[in-house]
């Protein structure tokens, strides 16, 4: 016989079975900021104490540095200096660009500046400069070990490990003398001291340096605006004694080639030749330039003639279209016939449009457009001849002209030939005196610029100053600064720790990332509570205070509690099932607490351990555990009235798991186990199971499509979403109707936090008392 199927009645509850969470809406890609201050907000106390221990070295390690001094000066490129007389200069003076001051700046950033300035102040005497101890560290003898034991075992490994786990070689000694080496370890030291600044839009340069004191910092300051100052007086006066040895050089060499290519020479030639120059050059080619004119005259006059001819010749003087754009010399009787060829044929266009090609009116004027055809013809025929002739004549011009202008090219050859050598002598007698000329004035203006002071192209605007207090390190400042980054380290460390937990946290986490109506929160029930005395009991409603009102707000939503309005006779009971996705969830506390509770409010409760593999329902309930149970019924053993034991003192029937078995999934799959739920639906109001985890076994998956519904126990901040999305998935597939999800063992105070966003009111609570 079929056992009857018990299901929730449609419409009796408010979270139906098939209810589905809401999405979590079109915000939720957005950062909630008011719940991430929340969050931190609860690891205050983390937050705190991590910034306090990162802190205190820190400021323990600022207040140990030495405060540093700082000096400036400032120079200004002036590229116009005053001069005693205007004599330019060897060397070009400073632009004002861009470039020019990018430049100066980095001859101040030079090594060689550096190194006159340590040579200047003798920086080696000076404390903060000396030279540093070469005592071995601590951990050198360690690290020689460990370098020679790593040696010899990489010997011993195959040569492509050993290329992977040799050491690097040790750096190379540095070479030269020890004086050598000294200067350059000052000058390293004073390069990184030294700070360069160009003005913005401007030509002034600022020289910072600075020191542990104040003192060297100016004189520092002030030997490097002087050593730049000499670099430049030096480099000046050099470019001027270099141009003045090379000038005295070369005035022999000037005054020997002046004297072979002087103006002696020019006359002599101008004689041999016989030149005679016209206006502007000589005779014969004055004469050629003229004839060349007229020849390009003529050939142009000859090419427009032939040009028109051409044109005329392809003229056909019946067809009206090939006379235009003819060139035909502005004659005026070809143009008036031209005129009265277009009228006649549009005249003729029109009558052939108007009566047809054979109609007797077309005759008159195709007769008169013949002889005005033939008349055309005639003149233009007339024109043609009189243009050959024009171009016959252009032809012999041309010829003629050409031929006298080849006999004035031979005449001219030579003359050209004298003029090419009497010019070039000419160049050279011209640059011979102009190059002494102006050899000896330089000479001259050097030996005046030796003589006179050099003086630099910058000058000296700010002087440098003992300054009359450290610039820094500013403690305040980076004592601030290492308050922030500890801060900053410490909130993403709490940060890090919130993100690595992956449990469910609140109600709205169990609809949007479960999919189910969060129907119940039950607080954390400890250890002192679940040892309390039975007038104080956990799982009874006059005990256990928040734990207790909460198993009584899930009862209510649920409806599980009987009501005047419906006698308990209308309706079989009601098979509940809790479940959970892995052990230690507190599915077993919450289904003896709510066996408990029902039972308190009239209801006939039985709760079933289907745990057979770690049963946990005696021990709650503070019993042993019994001879017979669910098992022993399922194989036939025992009977269901030698298996139900009553807990007076919570008023609840309880049937054990049993003796354990090798495959318990067999017994609760057959119809034993369905033949049991019917006949415990008809005994008791409510039935409740406690089964096995359903990732851990499959017990509770064979028994959630016998239950009417079933509560999914997820424990808070603990049970990661995936792990409960999954056995939730499953329980599904089985075709359990899941009535919702209870967050178990939830911390109150931080539970409130994270749903209201504020902790709960402080004062005294409400509690259900004892009636006596």
């Amino acid at each position: 016989m079929d056992a009857p199927e018990h299901r929730l009645p449609s419409g009796t509850s408010g979270l139906a079975a098939g209810f589905v969470a809401p999405p979590v809406g079109t915000g939720a890609d957005k950062v909630d900021v008011s719940r991430l201050v929340q969050m931190l907000w609860r690891q205050k106390w983390l937050i705190f104490g991590l910034t306090a221990v990162l802190w205190l070295p820190a400021v323990l390690l600022i207040n140990g540095m030495t405060p540093l001094y700082s000096s400036s000066t400032v120079v200004v490129i002036d590229p116009h200096p005053n001069r005693v007389i205007n004599i330019p200069s060897v060397s070009e003076p400073m632009g004002i660009y861009l470039d020019t001051v990018n430049t100066e700046v980095e001859i101040l950033r030079s090594r060689d500046l550096a190194a006159r300035v340590v040579e200047a102040l003798n920086l080696g005497q000076e404390p903060e400069y000396a030279a540093p101890t070469n005592k071995p560290g601590l951990f050198s003898p360690l690290m020689e070990e460990g370098r020679t034991l790593l040696t010899d075992v990489t010997a011993m490994l195959p040569e492509s490990l050993a290329v992977l786990l040799t050491p690097p070689p040790r750096p190379a000694a540095p070479t030269g003398n020890a004086q050598d080496r000294e200067a350059d370890r000052l000058t390293e030291a004073f390069q990184k001291n030294l700070r360069i600044s160009p003005g913005v839009q401007s030509r002034a340069i600022r020289i910072t340096v600075e020191a542990k004191d104040p003192q060297l910092a100016a004189r520092a300051a002030t030997a490097v605006a002087d050593a730049y100052l000499a670099i430049q007086v030096e480099a000046k006066r050099k470019a001027t004694q270099n141009a003045s040895e090379w000038l005295q050089s070369r005035l022999d060499e000037l005054r020997q080639d002046m004297t072979t290519t002087g103006r002696a020479a020019v006359e002599a030639m101008r004689s041999e030749t016989g030149m005679v120059k016209g206006r502007d050059a000589p005779l014969v080619n004055e004469e050629m330039s003229a004839l060349n004119g007229q020849l390009a005259e003529a050939r142009t006059a000859h090419a427009n003639a032939q040009a028109r001819l051409r044109q005329l010749q392809s003229v056909r003087p019946g067809n009206p279209e090939s006379l235009t754009g003819a060139d035909i010399g502005g004659d005026p009787l070809i143009t008036t016939l031209r005129q009265r060829q277009a009228a006649l044929n549009a005249q003729l266009a029109e009558l052939r449009a108007q009566y047809g090609d054979r109609h007797p009116a077309l005759n008159r004027p195709t007769a008169e457009l013949r002889e005005l055809n033939a008349t055309l013809a005639t003149e233009v025929d007339r024109v043609v001849r009189s243009l050959r002739g024009e171009v016959e004549q252009q032809v012999a011009k041309i010829q003629d002209l050409s031929r006298r202008l080849e006999g004035l090219r031979t005449e001219s050859f030579d003359t050209l030939q004298a003029d090419v050598k009497l010019r070039d002598l000419q160049r050279q007698a011209d640059a011979s005196d102009d190059n002494y000329r102006r050899a000896v004035t330089r000479l001259k203006e050097t030996q005046v610029l030796q003589a006179l002071e050099m003086t630099p192209d910058v000058r000296i605007v700010s002087a440098a100053a003992v300054p009359g207090g450290p610039v820094g390190p500013g403690k305040a400042v980076l004592a601030g600064l290492a308050a922030v980054v500890c801060g900053a380290i410490a909130t993403g460390v709490a940060l890090v720790r919130t993100m690595r937990q992956r449990g469910v946290y609140s109600s709205h986490q169990v609809e949007a990332l479960l999919g189910l109506p969060a129907v119940g929160i039950v607080p954390l029930l400890g250890r002192a509570k679940r040892s309390a005395r039975a007038d104080d009991d956990p799982y009874s409603n006059t005990g256990g205070g928040d734990f207790a009102e909460a198993v009584w707000r899930l009862c209510a939503r649920l409806h599980l509690v009987r009501t005047g309005a419906e006698p308990a006779s209308v309706k079989g009971g009601e098979v509940v099932m809790l479940t959970s996705s892995v052990s230690g969830e507190g599915k077993t506390t919450l289904a003896v607490a709510l066996s408990a509770f029902l039972a308190d409010t009239g209801r006939r409760v039985v709760i079933v351990d289907c745990d057979t593999r770690r049963p946990a329902v005696h021990r709650l309930l503070g019993g042993v555990r019994p001879p017979k149970g669910l098992t022993d019924l399922l194989e036939g053993d025992a009977t269901l009235d030698q298996v139900l034991h009553i807990d007076d003192r919570r008023r609840v029937s309880v049937i054990a798991a049993g003796r354990p078995v090798d495959r318990p999934q067999i017994l609760l799959g057959s119809k034993a186990m369905l033949s049991l739920l019917v006949e415990l639906a008809e005994r008791y109001d409510v039935v409740v199971l406690d089964t096995p985890p359903v990732l851990s076994v499959s017990d509770a998956l064979i028994l959630a499509p016998l239950a009417d519904r079933v509560l999914y126990v997820v424990r808070w901040a603990r049970t990661a979403s995936s792990l409960a999305s999954a056995g939730i998935k499953q329980v599904r597939q089985v075709g359990g109707r899941i009535g919702g999800a209870v967050l178990s063992m939830v911390n109150a105070r931080e539970h409130a936090n994270l749903e209201y966003g504020a902790r709960p009111p402080s004062g005294r609570s409400y509690r259900l008392r004892r009636i006596a």
